[in-house]
């Protein structure tokens, strides 16, 4: 099927109207926030600049090139600055940048400001060298101020549950069609574990008979997924799901379930990451994939100072701005990549054009 699906996950839609009202008004913050930031290094208003020129006046480095770029972009698009070929032209609006202010009116968007005042300020540091990213995001190496992002905001938590809905219905169809075997989960790109959580808590009925594989890049992340997820039927290893599963010490196509959350966009060539999802898969295993499918300021501005947000390929199909794919483009390159049956889940209230995040599941063709 492909197409909107919407799974059987209750979400209080008054709530979720509010989020989107709350994040909104976080997002004209975030922008007002980048053009305090470039008012500093920026020519008075009417003042004329080349988009080169200032790259290389603010010494931007190779990795971050795309990050200048975005940022630029997201200073034209609001009206700070106005583009004329290769050439800037700074407006008056730049001189009121700083003004905005959030309050207190927004309480559905409060797990999102800790992370957001960490990062407010540092885009030049970072995107110079002077300053490095996860020095920002992860102070002194600690995931805090990420973690708080994953944790109950009704966006975030709605998706979490449709994707352990998804991975606990293939599970119990395993169960039920083949009732001597035990049903394999395997989770890369796991993190601090928010869905996890939600997915371990959907297959509590099945802990006796259930084989979960924990995986990450980040030695840092295993280690506090073995403290908060000590459970007998666990696996936690390191794993790179751009590389081929054997020499990391997995069977290909011993997987019943591929689970993938905010983290595949995080990779080189998504055609290539795809096919070694597919790898993992036995025929007729699914893919659990919890993605944005839109580009968002607020993730340009916090994630976007990590150098590896924008490691996507050059020639890779990715929404403009960002590593990100939209809804169609996931459909697209699954498609190449082998997989059937694509369901498209999102908010139910929402235009297809309108759908921030989705869940994506895809069949490995038998």
């Amino acid at each position: 099927m492909t197409g909107t699906a919407v799974a059987a996950v209750p979400l209080d839609l008054d709530r979720y109207r509010r989020f989107r009202v709350d994040f909104d008004a976080l997002t004209d913050l975030v922008r007002d926030r980048v053009a305090a930031e470039f008012a500093g290094v920026l020519p008075a208003p009417g003042g004329v600049v080349g988009r080169t020129e200032l790259a290389a006046r603010l010494s931007v480095v190779p990795a971050y090139t795309r990050l200048f770029d975005a940022l630029v972009d997201l200073l034209v698009r609001e009206g700070h600055l106005r583009a004329d070929g290769d050439h800037l032209i700074v407006t008056p609006r730049l001189a009121r940048a700083g003004a905005a202010t959030l309050g207190d009116g927004h309480p559905e968007v409060a797990e999102y400001l800790p992370l957001l005042a960490a990062c407010q300020g540092h885009a030049l540091d970072v995107m110079s060298g002077r300053r490095a990213g996860t020095d920002v995001l992860f102070p002194g190496g600690s995931m805090a101020l990420v973690a708080e992002l994953y944790t109950d905001n009704v966006q975030t938590g709605y998706f979490n549950r449709l994707a352990a809905d998804r991975v606990r219905a293939h599970v119990e169809a395993f169960a039920r069609r083949f009732p001597h075997s035990t049903p394999q989960v395997f989770e890369v790109g796991a993190g601090t574990g928010a869905t996890t959580a939600f997915v371990l808590a959907a297959l509590a009925d099945h802990a006796d008979r259930l084989r979960y594989v924990y995986t990450d890049v980040g030695p840092g992340f295993l280690r506090l997924a073995r403290k908060r997820f000590s459970k007998s039927f666990m696996d936690f290893a390191r794993y790179n799901i751009e590389a081929s599963p054997e020499p990391q010490g997995f069977e290909p196509h011993s997987m019943d379930v591929v689970l993938a959350s905010n983290v595949l966009h995080a990779t080189h060539r998504i055609g290539d990451t795809l096919e070694q999802c597919r790898r993992l898969l036995k025929p007729g295993g699914i893919l659990v994939v919890n993605e944005m499918t839109q580009r968002l300021d607020y993730n340009t501005v916090t994630f976007g100072l990590m150098d590896g947000w924008w490691r996507y390929a050059a020639d890779d199909p990715r929404i403009p701005g960002s590593p990100l794919l939209s809804r169609a483009g996931w459909t697209a390159a699954l498609g190449r990549a082998g997989f059937a049956d694509v369901e498209l889940h999102g908010v139910p209230i929402l235009e297809e054009d309108e759908q921030v995040q989705s869940l994506v599941v895809a069949h490995r063709a038998t």
